[in-house]
């Protein structure tokens, strides 16, 4: 014979009643170490209490403005349970202060250790014109979208290439390292280690010794953009650059980029303005030297006015094409150098560009797919094929 079904609803209320009829439930003195803390618009406070491998919710319905992060408190109150959610937490009546957590304490000993080693004095500078650029996050995370669209800002043509790690979690410090092993193999210019904000749990993967190490034994310069502000972690003081979010960090990797097409500009209306100037300044003669000529009526000086009038012409033309000759020659040593980087110029000899239904460019056999589609970009023209067949050929020579 079948149980009766019962509602969720109904099964929480009941789980409730029967904790809140426990004796020993109702009246608890927990210890632990407060972790991603939060106030509530209705003036409550929210937090976690840890120990070394375990966490409960806590909710203590009042403003609690002198806890933070990492302190170690006695809590008194009542287990107790959320029904819409079917989560059990602690509902808090009193705190008492015991310390500053042993987990920040550990991590303070830790950042002092690694400090006297000299891991947080290394600065590399970043390459002006990087051509790869190494990213290590995760593919579906908030921050790669926001990194993308500041690379979008210039116009230039360098490689990205995405690392997809997990971000927290017990294997997210195995994914960052072969990341950052894995772009010094392949031999990027500079490296993006990014991630958006969380809690100081979520974060704590970037605390780690292991990781802080790999940074630092890292060939190639490494940027952090980790969307927190009020701490720092440990691969954000080992790294070469450290940026509070990670759009900052992609604004930083691309400074150089951006200076080209400011100074593009600048030249442009340097110019123009100077070019505007001599030929007012040079009008300004021109009329002076026509009222000189009225007020001497001697021959003489009217063929001396006229000598200097196309004197100060010539002088005019003179300088004018010098100027313009030297502005057009920096212009083009610019525009060269952007040239170099602007994968246009490669549609213009005939090559293609492949890319698949994502939008990623194809390098290799394993991104193609067979029966799937590809997207072939010429200069002028797009197509979009189906792969019947692929092979795989030796390279000659």
């Amino acid at each position: 014979m079948k149980l009766k079904p019962i509602k969720v609803s109904v099964l929480n209320q009941y789980i409730k009643k029967y904790l809140m009829s426990n004796s020993i439930l109702n009246n608890l003195r927990v210890e632990g170490e407060i972790s991603n803390i939060r106030m509530s618009k209705t003036g409550y406070t929210y937090f976690s209490l840890c120990d070394e491998t375990s966490c409960i919710n806590c909710v203590a319905f009042f403003a609690d403005e002198i806890s933070k992060n990492g302190d170690k408190i006695i809590a008194e109150g009542e287990l107790s349970v959320y029904e819409p959610k079917g989560t059990y937490q602690l509902v808090v009546r009193n705190i008492e202060r015991v310390g500053l957590g042993k987990i920040l304490l550990d991590l303070e000993m830790l950042k002092e250790k690694l400090k006297a080693q000299g891991m947080f004095d290394r600065s590399r500078d970043i390459p002006l014109y990087p051509a790869k650029i190494g990213i290590i996050t995760s593919k579906s995370g908030a921050a790669i979208k926001d990194i993308l669209k500041t690379f979008e800002t210039v116009k230039s043509s360098f490689e990205v290439v995405v690392y997809n790690v997990l971000v927290q979690g017990e294997k997210s410090k195995e994914n960052i390292i072969s990341g950052i092993k894995y772009f010094n193999d392949t031999k990027a210019d500079v490296i993006l280690i990014s991630r958006g904000g969380g809690s100081f749990e979520d974060l704590n993967v970037f605390n780690d010794l292991k990781v802080a190490e790999e940074v630092y034994k890292s060939d190639v310069p490494v940027v952090t953009g980790i969307g927190h502000e009020t701490d720092r972690t440990l691969t954000d003081y080992v790294a070469d650059v450290y940026c509070h979010t990670p759009t900052a960090a992609a604004e930083r990797i691309i400074t150089g980029y951006k200076d080209i097409e400011d100074r593009l500009k600048r030249l442009a209306s340097s110019l123009k303005q100077g070019t505007y100037n001599m030929l007012k300044l040079k009008a300004a003669d021109l009329k002076s030297s026509k009222y000189i000529m009225k007020s001497y009526l001697p021959v003489e000086n009217l063929y001396k006015l006229k000598m200097e009038l196309e004197s100060y012409n010539n002088i005019m033309k003179n300088s004018a094409v010098r100027r313009l000759k030297d502005l057009n020659f920096e212009l083009n040593i610019l525009h060269e150098k952007l040239s170099v980087h602007n994968y246009l110029n490669k549609l213009e000899k005939g090559f293609a560009m492949v890319s698949d239904e994502k939008g990623n460019v194809i390098k290799n056999i394993d991104q193609v797919v067979i029966n799937g589609v590809i997207n072939l970009r010429f200069k002028d023209f797009k197509v979009q094929a189906e792969t019947l067949h692929v092979q795989e050929v030796q390279n000659e020579g």
